[in-house]
């Protein structure tokens, strides 16, 4: 080859040299470094609405507090708290009722046993099962006892059986499974 081709060959090939260096900079560095910048922008992007929503979720708890006291007071003023601090002495107090409405009628409670309850949103749950045996009377006036109780009661599970054979001439004597519970306000102790 003679020296003007093999001029003319470096002189291209210098050429293609320099014109390959800024398109190798823009893919090696130039470009993953503006994907960083965006994938960046779009992170902050995504964490200030959330911060949007956070502070006005902030901005709203003074107004849910009160809302919250608000409900507390008409909810003890409608007497659906108990106030008593003792679960042994509430659950006395639920057996005490519940036993004069089945006794005003003749009937007879077999047995009750005080279970175990829950805390459900800062309130704590007292329950009672009862097993009484009576006239439909009794199971009406147990009720009737239960939904007029304040502080509130509430039937959470009953299950009433009546005899086999029924007569004519007498009341059939019912069985009456049911649970009872109240709400007391859980107290830091």
């Amino acid at each position: 080859m003679s020296d003007d081709m093999q001029r003319l060959l470096l002189r291209v090939l210098a050429v293609a040299i320099l014109l390959a260096l800024p398109l190798i900079g823009w893919v090696a560095v130039a470009r993953p470094l503006i994907g960083v910048v965006v994938e960046r922008q779009s992170e902050i992007d995504l964490l200030s609405e959330r911060l949007a929503r956070l502070q006005a979720a902030i901005r709203r708890i003074p107004t849910l507090q009160k809302s919250d006291a608000t409900n507390k007071q008409r909810l003890d003023a409608a007497g659906g708290i108990w106030t008593e601090s003792s679960e042994a002495a509430i659950a006395a107090t639920m057996q005490d009722r519940l036993r004069s409405a089945v006794s005003s009628t003749n009937g007879v409670v077999k047995s009750t046993s005080h279970l175990r309850g829950s805390d459900e949103n800062g309130l704590q749950t007292v329950r009672i099962r009862f097993t009484v045996e009576g006239t439909l009377d009794t199971v009406q006036r147990t009720l009737a006892a239960i939904q007029t109780s304040r502080p509130a009661m509430f039937v959470d599970n009953m299950t009433i059986t009546a005899p086999g054979t029924i007569r004519a001439d007498k009341a059939p004597v019912l069985g009456l499974d049911l649970e009872v519970m109240g709400y007391v306000r859980i107290t830091d102790q």
